[in-house]
């Protein structure tokens, strides 16, 4: 659950709910603002936050700007102030505004004053040096960082003061200024030393020594990494453990000590599954599987990679849902001010309505007068009427266009559930495997990298709208050149492109044809006796506003696929097939123009089915 209100950031903790002050005669306001802040810090969904958030802003704005309350009340709201401005950029941040973040940071800079404001302005510059750092500004996160570090300076929590340089020599490291970096970490360490906090203290090694290893220092960087062990053990701190026995490895290898090289892998890939931290086992995993894979040692280097790729898929879905509930919250968010901008102008409406019955009244009692001021209350009426269809019609087509995004999303996800079949990756390394055990190891070696690339690939392009032509017909080919070692006769395939076709510029959506071709070969080819061939061409249309494609094969057909299917399961719409169907609709803007996807039986002189040809059209508009 997150705890919204309860703000942490390089080890300051502020909360506004649990203010020193006594409850005074302002006793209403002051509960009301407890009790939100407490709903705030156990509730989980934002939109209902903010909400709340919005009213503390409010009402402590209210209450601090009165001369009759005590002074100490007057703070305890000016503090609250503060904090819900700090959180309203907390908001933007989730929402990717970085920039409305940072004004909310500045407004709580303006409203901090008196006791307590030297946290609180630290805090601020720290949390505009981490925005700015964020958006690549490194000379503004500098200066903001400097900032921060003299107001800590003061102040006796020296464990702040370290975290502060940490960040500093971050921003250094990411300029390359590899000399002020390596002098700032010694400054961190120079500081977490006398405080004994070994988290800390290791952090501060690692530190030096990425700092060391740019500057190709390896001695000295290997001194300190070892160090940085030492701590890291006394309190199992496997994440720590786990990037600097990986940094020891890169040492090695750099020196090409193979024996070493593998020792500190195996260690770093070790401790990355203790912490469980899914970006780690990526990186080592990917490593140790490479290290296997040249001894010889198959068997573990897949054990290896396999939860290398588990790993980076469970990261890749972890980032999708995160990016839904942003855009939930972004979505939520324009709805509510749709809705209040809409209940403005009906109140706007209301009180016309209200001055225009009453000028009535005294047009009538003023005869010729009261004839003028209905006529141009009547014309006022009218221009208003249309105004409000104008405006029902732009919320129509607001609405359209959020449902066309959302389906768009929808379509987006059940492509990508569709992309690559379970049983396709498993029957693939099956087959490679068995190539390892049985057959040529040369070839299953060609393979495995080609299995590799392919899933690299495919996860890569997951995430993105559209991509280059050339890139799916890459991932077409490798796939197509794994799904080859399944046969055990012939099977042959082939990718032809038009004259008109500039396979580097125009872009399709990713994987958008591998679902077809896929069910050419399971369904067409795999029960097919002889040679199998399945031939895919690109086309551009008369108007070059779609491109055209074609998958056709030799297989069975589709009424004998159906009775195949039909003898062994409950016949089902193809999830993909229904999926691809929809991503074209929205293509192509939502059309239901039946004529996007075909498919035609092919039949011999002798009305003997001889394959299926599927058609698509892919609109380049969309």
């Amino acid at each position: 659950m997150r705890k919204i209100f309860l703000i942490v950031f390089f080890g300051f903790t502020y909360c506004p709910i649990f203010c020193q002050n006594q409850i005074s005669s302002n006793v209403n306001d002051t509960l009301s603002v407890d009790a939100l802040g407490s709903k705030i810090e156990l509730e989980n969904d934002l939109t209902k936050c903010e909400i709340w958030n919005k009213e503390i802003l409010k009402v402590s704005n209210e209450r601090k700007l009165l001369k009759t309350i005590k002074s100490d009340i007057r703070a305890y709201y000016q503090k609250a102030y503060c904090f819900s401005l700090i959180n309203q950029a907390y908001f933007e941040r989730e929402r990717g505004n970085i920039k409305k973040e940072i004004e909310y940071y500045y407004q709580v800079i303006g409203e901090s004053k008196g006791e307590g404001s030297g946290k609180v302005l630290a805090f601020t510059y720290s949390a505009i040096g981490k925005a700015f750092f964020s958006e690549n500004d490194l000379e503004k996160a500098e200066f903001y960082y400097r900032k921060a570090i003299k107001l800590v300076t003061s102040d006796i929590d020296q464990t702040v003061l370290g975290q502060l340089y940490d960040a500093l020599g971050h921003v250094f490291m990411s300029q390359n200024k590899f000399d002020l970096a390596l002098e700032t970490y010694l400054k961190s360490l120079s500081i977490k030393k006398p405080i004994n906090n070994s988290n800390e203290i290791a952090v501060a090694y690692n530190s030096i020594a990425d700092a060391y290893i740019s500057k190709k220092n390896y001695d000295s960087a290997t001194v300190f990494l070892k160090n940085g062990i030492k701590e890291s053990l006394k309190k199992n701190q496997n994440y720590l453990l786990a990037a600097a026995y990986d940094n020891l490895a890169l040492i090695a290898k750099e020196r090409k000590n193979q024996g070493l090289y593998k020792q500190y892998s195996e260690r770093a890939f070790d401790y990355a599954k203790k912490d469980k931290d899914l970006k780690l086992i990526q990186k080592t995993g990917f490593n140790l599987y490479k290290i296997l894979e040249q001894d010889g040692k198959y068997k573990a280097a897949l054990m290896v990679l396999e939860s290398a790729v588990s790993a980076k898929d469970t990261m890749n879905k972890a980032e999708n849902k995160s990016a839904i509930l942003k855009a939930e919250f972004k979505y939520e968010t324009e709805k509510k001010e749709i809705l209040i901008k809409d209940l403005s102008q009906q109140k706007q409406i209301s009180e016309l309505e209200s001055t225009r019955k009453t000028t009535l009244i005294y047009s009538i009692l003023a005869g010729i007068l009261a004839l003028i001021a209905i006529a141009y209350f009547s014309f006022t009426r009218f221009k208003e009427k249309k105004a409000n269809e104008l405006l029902t019609n732009q919320l129509d087509e607001a609405e359209k266009r959020i449902l066309i995004e959302q389906q768009a999303t929808e379509s987006e996800l059940k492509a990508l559930k569709s992309q690559m079949n379970p049983h396709f990756m498993f029957n693939a390394l099956n087959s490679i495997q068995e190539q390892f055990m049985y057959g040529d190891k040369t070839k299953a070696n060609e393979q495995m990298g080609n299995f590799t690339d392919l899933t690299r690939q495919i996860l890569t392009v997951s995430g993105k709208k559209k991509i280059n032509l050339s890139t799916e017909i890459e991932i077409l080919t490798k796939y197509l050149e794994l799904e080859k070692m399944r046969f055990s006769e012939g099977f042959n395939y082939q990718i032809n492109l038009s004259n008109k076709i500039d396979e580097d510029y125009h872009q399709i959506p990713p994987m958008l044809i591998q679902p077809f071709v896929e069910n050419a070969i399971k369904h067409g080819l795999l029960h097919k006796q002889g040679d199998k061939k399945i031939g895919i061409s690109f086309d551009l249309d008369e108007k070059e506003e779609n491109i055209l494609c074609i998958i056709e094969d030799n297989g069975i057909g589709r009424a004998k696929s159906t009775e195949i299917k039909n003898k062994q399961f409950k016949q089902h719409e193809s999830f993909s097939t229904s999926a691809s169907n929809e991503r074209l609709k929205l293509l192509s803007n939502g059309s239901e123009n039946d004529k996007l996807m075909q498919f035609e039986d092919l039949y011999n002189a002798q009305n003997e089915a001889i394959g299926t040809k599927v058609s698509l059209i892919i609109s380049l508009m969309g």
